[in-house]
């Protein structure tokens, strides 16, 4: 189960797994020009992303399955002075990491499980001394059930990199997730740019350092398998090609549906 967790993390999800782009400016300096639409996509074998940076401010991302398309996401964007964008969403909190740990933050009601979860990492140290860990004895410190079903679960944690995790990035976590917990902007979205061939692309922080290591590899010469290169590379690309893919009446029509149906669960949500 949990890997078929990682699988929806890096295609599916979220969204809130990789997000990048090429947002070269019209000066070639990167910077992302509010002065009109920018439009970003990431297409897989049977998925594509989509981010719309719009000239008013606001950002919106849309998803394109073989058989569906919807908006995933919506709220307001704005570049600062390190070129980063920074995305505030309002439909969903902005995951938990530390080195390859990641804490999927998409549902909302995961916020309520965080102290508990909290808890048992702690004792999970305590217990063990040990300076490394399976990856899977981290996946099961806690693990949520889907759809209600006892009988199929998901690590509330997913190990991104290495099958084995050191200490220290499990004490990093407990750091991480008391930030989170006392952040009044937990639903502020970071993407860090990247030089990457000849564009500037931008990841999500949380992806930043683990697309550092592909792109080196790829640099050196070294073999990447396509599930791993295939975490970077959104291109810019023009109007008419958005909304020809992306069919936008229909995707807001989708995201009208998806809004009322979340608030009637008590909730509005990534990983």
């Amino acid at each position: 189960m949990a890997y078929s967790q990682k699988l929806l993390l890096f295609t599916v999800s979220g969204l809130f797994f990789l997000l990048a782009g090429s947002m070269a400016g019209a000066e070639g300096d990167g910077q992302a020009r509010q002065d009109r639409h920018r439009y970003l996509k990431h297409g897989g074998e049977t998925f594509a992303h989509y981010l719309e940076l719009r000239a008013d401010g606001s950002y919106r991302r849309v998803a394109k399955g073989s058989q569906s398309i919807e908006e995933r996401d919506h709220g307001k964007w704005r570049q600062n002075g390190e070129r980063k964008l920074l995305l505030l969403s309002d439909a969903h909190l902005r995951n938990i990491s530390s080195g390859d740990l990641l804490i999927s933050m998409r549902q909302r009601d995961r916020l309520k499980t965080l102290p508990d979860l909290r808890q048992r990492i702690q004792a999970f140290l305590k217990a063990y001394r040990s300076q490394e860990f399976p990856a899977e004895e981290i996946e099961r410190i806690r693990e949520t059930s889907v759809g209600g079903d006892p009988h199929v679960k998901v690590p509330d944690i997913t190990v991104l990199g290495p099958k084995r995790v050191h200490r220290s990035d499990l004490e990093k976590l407990l750091v991480e997730i008391d930030r989170f917990l006392s952040s009044s902007e937990k639903n502020l979205f970071t993407l860090v740019p990247l030089e990457y061939k000849t564009a500037t692309i931008y990841v999500d922080d949380d992806r930043a350092e683990l697309t550092k290591k592909i792109i080196a590899d790829e640099l050196a010469g070294a073999p990447t398998p396509t599930s791993t290169a295939d975490r970077h590379g959104y291109q810019e690309i023009d109007a008419a090609q958005f909304l020809k893919e992306t069919n936008a009446s229909q995707a807001a029509s989708l995201s009208s549906s998806s809004s009322q149906e979340a608030e009637g669960h008590g909730h509005t949500g990534h990983d």
